[in-house]
């Protein structure tokens, strides 16, 4: 990816939901909707941003996607109101040299096991607002409290316009994410699969960052880091937030030690803290915390050296009843381990896709695939939410890792 010059500092904007607030959003209301009931107000705050210098401004399209817009009777505006905010943007924007990210959150349902929502439903949920925002310079994946659901918006992105993204995570007060995701485990998996920048924002503010960004700068040398303004304080079920723009500010050096490469503002900060931040591009940018070149396999859980030494259990699926196998991975998966190797000789990709999918909730140390068909081993990758090892395959999709047994 060639927008971003590495030696750099890039500013992002702030939040959009606090200063559409600010200007008439009431309790209840859609933020997406004011792209084509309110244009003239999503225009003037993309164009306070960029006068308060920002680098990157984001859409107004958050969750704008088909299931959140279906329960506000907007399903038939989708295209619209996507199209729409990217339009808005370019117009403020004006031929300055400032960057349009697409942001796109989670879909607000939980994927399966834990909810209804499926792979594909999912993936192809994220298709379609990508798509619609397809004129953007890039997609800001932001708020995702799910690894797998990220992976899929990922993937959707990739196979489809192939904007360059960021990929933004949320924690919570213990350093994870809702679903049980690390932040190295997170940075890890997305910057193997491919994404270009990883980093987090929401969460907390910026004081209370930084464990959150060491980890990530493990695997990310160009860390996006956007930080409430401060812990949020609830009346009458509105969010108000008490760190002002100065204490804000001053927290930005001290972030730098975490290879920072775009830093900006989420939850209730405005135009003025960005103005505030001018500064900071005017410093140089260093990578402090080196890059890991272990050659590591991941789970959504968990991470293994495969050039070191491991304990492998053996997992054989000799049949094609899901139950009965996830059965038998309730069996073995108190066994003292760092990875299972999952032998299929089957081929039925459907199958071993949605195997995976719940094989990786109860077997949460990473997987080695055994899986000679490569219809099969596609799907199986594709399904598994980590990094894996493969063998016996020219296969390498998804970030996988050739080995030999």
């Amino acid at each position: 990816m060639n927008l971003f010059d590495k030696k750099k500092i890039y500013l992002f904007d702030g939040s959009k939901g606090y200063m559409l607030q600010k200007y008439g959003l009431q309790k209840g209301e859609l933020a997406e909707a004011y792209n084509i009931t309110h244009p003239d107000i999503v225009k003037r705050i993309y164009n306070e941003y960029c006068d308060a210098g920002s680098d990157i401004i984001q859409t107004n399209t958050l969750c704008s996607n088909r299931h959140v817009l279906k329960r506000h009777n907007l399903e038939n505006k989708h295209d619209e109101i996507n199209y729409q905010a990217v339009n808005l943007a370019k117009e403020a924007v004006n031929g300055r040299k400032i960057l349009i990210a697409a942001s796109i959150g989670p879909i607000g349902e939980l994927l399966q096991p834990f909810g209804p929502l499926t792979y594909e439903s999912a993936y192809n949920l994220f298709k379609d607002q990508i798509y619609a925002c397809r004129n953007a310079d890039i997609i800001n994946f932001e708020t995702f409290t799910d690894l797998k659901e990220m992976r899929i918006a990922y993937l959707a992105n990739k196979e489809t316009v192939n904007l360059p993204v960021i990929c933004n995570m949320t924690y919570e007060k213990n350093n994870m994410t809702l679903m049980g995701h690390s932040p190295k485990v997170c940075s890890g998996v997305l910057k193997k699969i491919g994404a270009d920048v990883v980093g987090v924002n929401c969460s907390n503010g910026p004081d209370k960052m930084g464990q959150i960004l060491k980890e990530i700068a493990v695997f990310e040398d160009f860390v996006c880091v956007k930080p409430n303004a401060g812990v949020p304080r609830f009346v009458d079920g509105i969010a108000y937030y008490d760190q002002k723009k100065f204490e804000f500010c001053s927290y930005s050096d001290s972030l730098l030690q975490f290879n920072i490469g775009i830093t900006g503002g989420c939850c209730g900060t405005t135009p003025e803290y960005i103005k505030s931040m001018n500064y900071i591009k005017d410093k140089t940018r260093s990578i402090t915390i080196p890059a890991n070149k272990k050659n590591y396999i991941f789970s959504q859980y968990a991470y293994v050296d495969i050039d070191s030494p491991y304990k492998a259990v053996n997992f054989n699926i000799r049949n094609e009843d899901i139950h009965d196998n996830i059965d038998n991975a309730y069996d073995i998966n108190e066994e003292e381990c760092d990875i299972y190797k999952i032998k299929y000789a089957g081929k039925d990709k459907d199958f071993i896709f949605e195997l995976i999918g719940q094989l990786q909730d109860v077997l949460k140390k990473p997987l080695i695939f055994d899986i000679d068909n490569d219809s099969c081993l596609n799907s199986a990758l594709r399904s598994y939410c980590g990094i894996a090892a493969v063998t016996s395959s020219s296969l390498n999709s998804y970030g996988a890792v050739k080995i030999s047994l």
